[in-house]
């Protein structure tokens, strides 16, 4: 799956400033709702935030991917969103998050989501590709970071 495409300057946030997971869930439903990403904001929180109870998706290195599939996801997308500070986000490897990836995939049996799930999980685990979208502060620098992945 080409993330690379995928990336929208709409849903991107640089230098967020967030107290808290609930903070940037809501930040960034608001940055797909805006986009049409999505087409009711609240149902999109809450199935990301039902998500986040069956299993935290802070999935370690400084990183989160919270995510649900909805009826409320007209299209399939994320928001990139790098913190202004850490956060704590109950991660696997106990370490505060300050990036967050978020998705949102449609209701439908394509499991679309999965397959955004699988490309973002294997080019984070490349140490060049979470290097450089740690460091990217332009929308340029995030497309030549996934570039990295492509």
């Amino acid at each position: 799956m080409d993330l690379t495409a995928m990336i929208d300057e709409h849903l991107v946030k640089f230098n967020f400033d967030a107290q808290s997971k609930n903070d940037v869930i809501h930040a960034g439903a608001q940055l797909m709702y805006e986009s049409g990403k999505i087409n009711n904001k609240e149902k999109y929180i809450n199935a990301v935030l039902e998500r986040e109870k069956e299993c935290a998706t802070g999935i370690g290195m400084g990183i989160a991917i919270p995510h649900c599939k909805d009826d409320s996801v007209n299209q399939a997308g994320f928001a990139l969103i790098k913190l202004a500070g850490k956060i704590e986000w109950e991660s696997l490897d106990d370490e505060p998050v300050d990036y967050v990836i978020m998705l949102a995939a449609p209701n439908t049996p394509d499991n679309v989501h999965l397959k955004m799930l699988s490309s973002l999980a294997a080019g984070l685990m490349d140490d060049d590709f979470r290097d450089a979208l740690k460091a990217a502060n332009t929308i340029e620098d995030l497309r030549a970071a996934f570039k990295l992945v492509a």
